[in-house]
């Protein structure tokens, strides 16, 4: 049986329907299909644990009643020895071997009401029924126990719980309707009294698994928020990139996965003259600028092979994973030549000039030599090299006729 983590968030479950679940309330205890089935899948380990040692220690206190047959009714002693230690004990230890295997739902809240009910209950009855001198019929109030031990010390679901509920009251029934001594009248009190009691266990059963199940979906809401809060952290509040924190867990993660097979591009990309943008313009109108540059480098990425992170004021940085350096340098141009088609006005250069951006590619297959930092910085000279020479361009260099290609364009769909 395998463990699930409090933080997990199970497949297929949105937000949306924890919330209404939550406000709606689930009278009947149970939840849409999906968040029933992680219900189960997520407690069945700590669920099995516990109904194996509740259950081995509900087989230690049924046979310590050993002691009570013996001062109750000696003659038929040696019948209850072999009824609770020959029968009912090795079958409800085969029960619970059985749960260790994590059962279905219904098979294993099912293995507890059968334990409970036919071996506890059926054996306490077959007591009753042997005694020649109507001694064993005080053990009546033992079924109770019975049944306080399947629902408040086991938790059964709260339907099984009825059905076992409902099946002790039968036995009870049963069992002193056989006894002639016992009077019509004195059957109807103990019956009510056993009836009564339970009512009130199914009651205390029915709150305990509805809180049960809001903990769980407090704790599924606390998850989601969590990670909401998580992947806030790891974005870049202004143009919705991924920061630097996020940043540097990708390039450790890249750096433990570096097997020297898969050959990683980075590319470093500055838009041009920002500086003076955002003095002649104010902040607002060059955060506007930043976030349209992010958006434009972020469509033209491939969607779930490359990452693109704001590397600090007017920098990004794209990490490319299994790109080789001609490729990587191609995208660069695509990404240079879309920005400035954006043709965003560029209000501190000469009027008509638009915003630009210069771009450093480099690239290595990544071993314990070579790592992503190290890539980094030759990204980083490149760039260097770009603005040096004139900004608006890409370093390294390749042919124009190379930069526009369909098969480029298709690579960003993952065709």
């Amino acid at each position: 049986m395998g463990q699930v983590t409090d933080e997990t968030i199970p497949a297929g479950i949105e937000p949306s329907a924890v919330e209404d679940v939550i406000s709606t309330g689930f009278p009947l205890l149970n939840f849409p299909e999906q968040i029933e089935t992680a219900f189960e899948q997520e407690g069945a380990y700590d669920r099995c644990r516990q109904l194996i040692f509740t259950g081995l220690f509900g087989v230690l206190l049924y046979d310590l009643f050993l002691l009570s047959d013996w001062l109750i009714s000696p003659e038929t002693f040696a019948t209850a020895v072999w009824v609770r230690l020959g029968i009912v004990t090795p079958l409800a230890l085969l029960l619970i071997v059985s749960v260790h295997f994590n059962p279905p739902t219904a098979i294993r809240e099912s293995l507890v009401v059968v334990g409970g009910v036919v071996l506890g209950a059926g054996s306490i009855l077959y007591l009753m029924l042997i005694s020649d001198d109507g001694q064993h019929s005080a053990q009546h109030q033992s079924i109770l126990l019975i049944v306080l031990f399947i629902v408040m010390v086991q938790r059964v679901r709260f339907w099984w719980a009825i059905a076992a509920c409902l099946a002790c009251f039968a036995i009870h029934a049963f069992g002193l309707a056989s006894i002639p001594s016992h009077s019509v009248e004195f059957q109807i009190s103990t019956n009510s009294v056993f009836g009564c009691a339970i009512i009130l266990t199914l009651f205390a059963s029915y709150v305990l698994e509805r809180e049960t199940r809001m903990n769980y979906l407090l704790s599924l809401r606390g998850r989601f928020q969590r990670r909401d809060l998580d992947l806030k952290s790891r974005r870049d509040p202004l143009t919705g990139l991924r920061n630097r924190r996020s940043l540097d867990e990708a390039i450790e993660a890249c750096d433990h996965a570096g097997s020297g097979i898969e050959e990683l591009a980075v590319i470093l990309i500055d838009i041009d003259h920002f500086k003076p943008f955002n003095d002649t313009a104010g902040h607002q109108a060059g955060d506007v600028c930043l976030k349209r540059v992010a958006g434009i480098v972020q469509g033209e990425l491939r969607d779930y092979s490359d990452d693109v992170f704001r590397f600090g004021g007017e920098e990004f940085i794209v990490v490319l994973r299994g790109l080789s350096m001609p490729t990587a340098v191609r995208i660069a141009e695509r990404i240079r030549r879309a920005v400035q088609d954006a043709a965003i006005p560029h209000p501190a250069l000469a009027p008509g000039e638009v915003v630009t951006v210069s771009l450093g590619v480099a690239s290595a297959v990544l071993n314990r030599e070579v790592r992503v930092g190290l890539v980094i910085s030759s990204a980083d000279s490149a760039l260097y090299s770009a603005k040096r020479n004139g900004r608006n361009q890409v370093a390294p260099r390749i042919p124009v006729g190379g930069i526009i290609e369909v098969a480029d364009r298709r690579m960003r769909f993952g065709s």
